[in-house]
């Protein structure tokens, strides 16, 4: 069948395929490379612990080839041993305390969602590029304020959505832009994953929807599986909060936390295009590989974005599978920092469409707990799972149908719990 696949992406079982174009860009501030310093780029990160741990492990890697050296880490608790040497409180105290020679050209933030926003901005107007984890800010309004900062700072923000470093994501992108598979009018994300009573009480902030009167937005959606959220509106062409009509949100949860666990959205595009429709869960009989697929009158296109694998469907049934190569995020920021022209792959710039969704989400009334009698406990204790009965098929029957689980009259949904949101023109912020 027709299509094209990215750079780095082939067939297992044949030849390498054709060219696709690149991901999405950030110019970043106009300078010319000679008048960057030359050697290892110079990484401040800021949380160390959680997925700071990951950053460490990636850092130390980097370190090894010689494109970044860790200057410093900030955490307010105390940090891994290996890193005590080189441990300060706050980003301020280690700007105070390094030498020229080792003030960082990026910060990585690894910390909890609501502390992204004041964090980005310390680093901004220090006049540092920023590496910032998912989601990147807990508001629609606190993504504008940051690209703000962003462009006044003339620095680059590249957003730690992992799936968007495997070249799959743009393969599916540009079929669906080119119409290889016929006229897609929706893409499916589907996330049926398990996680225990641990999970939700790894921290503070974990499961909240709000902490200390701010938002922490730790649902399935914008937290767990905002990497196949993200990874669809990307495949869709939605980029910007611009490109959205409209949000509907199903949410429930079967833990015994705020947020969602268990999630049903349809994104509506403002323009020509196919829809977004997401079924989420962690309540799942068993860990699921997450997905994200396109379909058409001449084939269908599923992508495993965390194995970088993706199967592809002629008209005809006959199966095609491909495997896409990985770029590390931070490598590209490091690659971007000495030299403009390199694009980025996952700029801030390109994340507003999930913000809009994000708000979304953040906008619909608290989510309403799943009946008992339709959740089985897997497990004892902090191993526990609630496990939602029948979830798997409940899931798919939403992707295939596009439309909530109340509307499919699952019986443990609730029409009351399904709220349609409209995003504000651009521009204009609501409080």
């Amino acid at each position: 069948m027709a299509g094209a696949s990215g750079p780095g992406t082939t067939a297992i079982a044949g030849a390498a395929l054709a060219t696709a174009p690149g991901a999405a860009t950030s110019p970043g501030p106009a300078s010319a490379s000679s008048s960057r310093p030359a050697g290892p780029v110079r990484v401040a990160l800021i949380g160390t612990h959680g997925f700071g741990r990951i950053h460490l492990k990636n850092l130390a890697r980097l370190g090894s080839a010689g494109i970044s050296r860790l200057v410093g880490v900030v955490d307010v608790a105390e940090p891994p041993e290996e890193v005590a040497g080189i441990h300060h409180r706050s980003l301020p105290d280690l700007l105070a305390a390094v030498p020229a020679a080792d003030r960082p050209e990026i910060v990585a933030i690894a910390t909890p969602i609501g502390t992204h926003l004041p964090l980005a901005r310390q680093a901004l107007d220090a006049g540092i590029d920023v590496y910032l984890e998912k989601p990147p800010v807990p508001a629609l309004e606190d993504h504008w304020e940051l690209l703000a900062a962003a462009e006044a700072a003339g620095r680059s923000v590249q957003v730690g959505f992992q799936a968007r470093g495997g070249a799959g994501v743009d393969v599916l992108r540009d079929e669906v832009a080119t119409g290889a598979l016929g006229p897609v009018d929706t893409v499916r994300v589907h996330g049926a994953w398990r996680r225990d009573r641990a999970y939700y009480r790894r921290s503070a902030w974990a499961g909240k929807r709000q902490l200390d009167g701010r938002r922490v937005a730790d649902g399935v959606a914008t937290n767990p599986l905002a990497h196949a959220v993200h990874a669809g509106l990307v495949i869709a062409g939605i980029d910007e909060a611009r490109d959205i009509a409209s949000v509907t949100t199903e949410l429930r949860r079967a833990h015994d936390i705020e947020a969602d666990d268990t999630t049903f959205l349809r994104i509506d595009p403002a323009g020509d295009g196919p829809a977004v429709v997401c079924a989420l869960t962690t309540t799942a009989p068993e860990q699921r590989t997450a997905w994200v697929e396109a379909v058409g009158p001449r084939g269908s296109h599923r992508l495993y974005y965390t194995d970088d694998v993706s199967v592809r469907t002629g008209p005809d049934g006959g199966t095609q599978q491909l495997r896409h190569e990985r770029t590390d995020l931070m490598e590209n920021l490091a690659a971007h920092v000495r030299d403009r022209s390199v694009p980025l792959i996952s700029p801030l710039e390109t994340t507003g469409a999930f913000s809009t969704v994000l708000e979304a989400i953040q906008s619909a009334p608290d989510p309403l707990p799943i009946d008992g009698d339709a959740v089985d406990i897997q497990g004892e204790g902090e191993a526990a799972v609630p496990v939602v009965r029948d979830i798997e098929q409940t899931l798919l029957a939403a992707l295939d149908a596009g439309q909530a689980f109340s509307e499919l009259g699952v019986p443990w949904a609730r029409p009351d719990a399904v709220r349609t949101w409209t995003p504000p023109a651009p521009g204009i912020r609501r409080g």
